[in-house]
């Protein structure tokens, strides 16, 4: 029976990019999540960006707690994604965001693809993302929203060309995975009267491959562990600096002694920032 679950898993994710698991996280798990949530906001208040009344998120957080190290080691995703890459995998990132009722529906990122946003680099991006949600997310609340089969068959779409009714909106109730290629064009969609929405945002790679973001740091008690029942190669990017030229690399004319919220922040501004036109 496992092996029919796998193959029928692997032939979704193949065909569309992305797969649901329905109960990745226990009740117990969504749980303490939640309560590690309410902690990391209120001990770390300066390490959230907040993009918008709507979008806040962190992106360094294991140097500072264990409490979500867990998710990163879940048995049936570990297995999953291991399957889909077909490849050693190591980890590569973890985020926590926080989108919050609003009064517009404008999403700051719009469709993109994650990695690398250069259209002409879309071939280049190869890893694999677990969004794991920890509240309830109904068709009245903001959700992840994709746009099928576009890390393969529709790779050639641009992030511009999607039209309303081509993308699938991820629902469920809180302890959900939704796995996806981060060659899929997706978006976060806004929904007047949402409910609060949590997410906790992971990343896996090939081992061997350059590592796709230094947003997140991987601690000692991480690289140090010595686990069989893990990947062996997990945490095998903790020190890596060949850094794919991306999302996920930092900038390296920015003032170093800014925290990751801050140095976040910076370059949101950046990017949205006009540029001056010749002439």
């Amino acid at each position: 029976m496992q092996n029919e679950a796998d193959h029928r898993i692997i032939a979704e994710f193949d065909d569309r990019g992305f797969v649901v698991i329905p109960n990745a996280l226990t009740p117990t798990e969504v749980r303490t999540l939640n309560a590690a949530f309410d902690r990391y906001i209120a001990d770390y208040p300066d390490e959230w960006a907040h993009f918008s009344p709507s979008f806040i998120q962190t992106v360094d957080v294991l140097p500072r707690t264990d409490a979500f190290d867990g998710a990163i080691e879940n048995p049936q995703i570990l297995r999953t994604v291991q399957k889909l890459l077909r490849d050693d995998i190591a980890f590569e990132e973890l985020s926590l965001m926080i989108r919050n009722p609003t009064d517009t529906t404008g999403e700051l990122k719009g469709w993109h693809r994650d990695i690398i946003r250069s259209f002409e680099r879309r071939h280049e991006i190869n890893a694999i993302s677990v969004v794991y949600y920890l509240t309830d997310v109904t068709e009245r609340d903001h959700c992840f929203s994709i746009v099928p089969q576009t890390h393969a068959g529709r790779v050639d779409m641009r992030p511009e060309e999607v039209l309303p009714g081509m993308e699938f909106d991820a629902l469920g109730p809180a302890g959900s995975a939704f796995i996806f290629h981060a060659r899929c064009i997706h978006a976060g969609k806004l929904k007047l009267g949402s409910a609060s929405r949590r997410t906790m945002h992971l990343y896996y790679g090939p081992a061997d491959a350059p590592r796709t973001s230094e947003w997140t740091s991987i601690p000692p008690r991480l690289t140090d562990k010595h686990d069989p029942a893990l990947p062996p190669r997990l945490y095998a990017k903790a020190n890596r600096t060949d850094i794919i030229e991306g999302t996920g690399f930092k900038p390296r004319d920015v003032d170093p002694a800014m925290n990751t919220a801050e140095m976040l922040m910076h370059l949101q501004r950046r990017v949205n920032t006009p540029r001056p036109t010749a002439g």
